[in-house]
């Protein structure tokens, strides 16, 4: 007869990656870890060096010398052992993969940003195969050309079986948001399709950097405070929050969106967003609140730090939380101390949500 394991503690003796956590009713969690990155840089250096492209390879260069990037440089491009391996030390059954993409297809013309995403894509597929049980993918789209966008979204949900897609920034970081009515018919074939678009951090436009982020002489410090010290964040809280008060949500009920990080600072204003933009002065079918709170869903996304995910959850409710490790720029070492600290202040059967079920029910795939 097994004796049963400690509550709390590790399971160290059962079986199979994704299920070393915590209370005996939970032996057979698996962890799904949403927001998880690779980088192609055979792919990635057909970007031309110049336009948008030279800011966004510019300040990107600056962000990978900071030293919290350091663990990630000898991960990120490893879709094979060594990522394996990081994920069973973790306890994380599976990853569903994008592209780090500061750097992207949309910073170059339509028809090659749209061959580039092809590749990408297709390279994708190929990580996927090689472990099918461990591995799914969001889909990199040349969202600049939406028609374009179209044909791929399509290829990949329907032939190579990918699970969504991911947009990284504002359009090729230009600060067109999803918002303006030329993307409507994209993300019409989003619900149609009836999968996720994940919104994750880019590099903002010049103009906004220079004015908002920049100390002279201080490249490294400019660079963290637009990017990922702050910047990035309030971007994508901004292209949600346009999504709500512009109405898009309200046009298109059936989208689903994800965004990372606890919610990119939302949870925190949701109330206030409910006060200022009322639904009768600015003409929304619903209160900001309920627009997000029905359409969006929050991934954890390596944040582990208990107070913002309460916040997410008591703001969002569990149903939309998601966890994300934020591989490889966020240690996957890291996961089982957090898991284990949600643990104590959530119930078993939230936490299942959190870390599996809810990710199984919007990805539409079982772990």
């Amino acid at each position: 007869m097994t004796t049963p394991p400690t509550p709390g503690l590790p399971l160290s003796s059962a079986p199979g990656p994704g299920t070393t956590y915590l209370r005996p009713e939970l032996h057979d969690l698996q962890i799904i870890g949403v927001e998880e990155h690779v980088i192609f840089p055979q792919l990635t250096q057909r970007i031309p060096d110049e336009g948008l492209a030279t800011h966004a390879k510019k300040v990107f260069s600056q962000l990978v010398s900071h030293e919290a990037l350091t663990y990630a440089r000898g991960r990120s491009t490893d879709v094979g052992a060594q990522r394996l391996h990081d994920m069973d030390s973790g306890g994380i059954r599976m990853q569903i993969l994008s592209l780090a993409g500061p750097v992207n297809c949309m910073q170059m013309e339509p028809e090659p940003g749209a061959a580039l995403a092809r590749d990408i894509n297709n390279e994708l597929k190929k990580a996927v195969d090689a472990h099918p049980d461990r591995f799914k993918a969001l889909a990199e789209l040349p969202f600049h050309a939406p028609k374009l966008a179209i044909a791929e979204l399509r290829r990949c949900v329907n032939e190579l079986g990918f699970v969504g897609a991911m947009m990284a920034g504002s359009v090729g970081c230009t600060g067109k948001f999803l918002d303006d009515p030329e993307f409507d018919e994209l993300l019409a074939e989003f619900e149609a399709l009836d999968v996720p678009l994940y919104l994750h951090p880019g590099i903002a436009p010049p103009a906004v950097i220079d004015a908002y982020y920049t100390f002279p002489g201080k490249p490294l410090l400019s660079a963290t405070l637009a990017g990922m010290g702050w910047g990035w964040h309030n971007e994508v809280a901004v292209h949600v929050l346009r999504l709500a008060v512009s109405g898009t949500l309200d046009r298109h009920p059936r989208l689903k969106v994800v965004v990372g990080h606890q919610g990119e600072m939302l949870p925190m204003m949701l109330q206030r967003c409910d006060v200022m933009f009322g639904t009768e002065v600015f003409g929304l079918k619903r209160s900001v609140s309920e627009a997000m709170r029905s359409q969006v869903w929050l991934a954890i996304s390596g944040l582990f730090s208990l107070p913002p995910t309460q916040i997410a959850i008591q703001t969002w409710g569990v149903d939309r939380i998601l966890f994300a490790n934020d591989y490889p720029f966020i240690d996957a070492q890291r996961v089982p101390e957090f898991v284990r600290a949600l643990g104590d202040v959530v119930a078993p059967s939230d936490l299942r949500k959190i870390c599996q079920t809810n990710a199984e029910e919007l990805f539409k795939f079982k772990a």
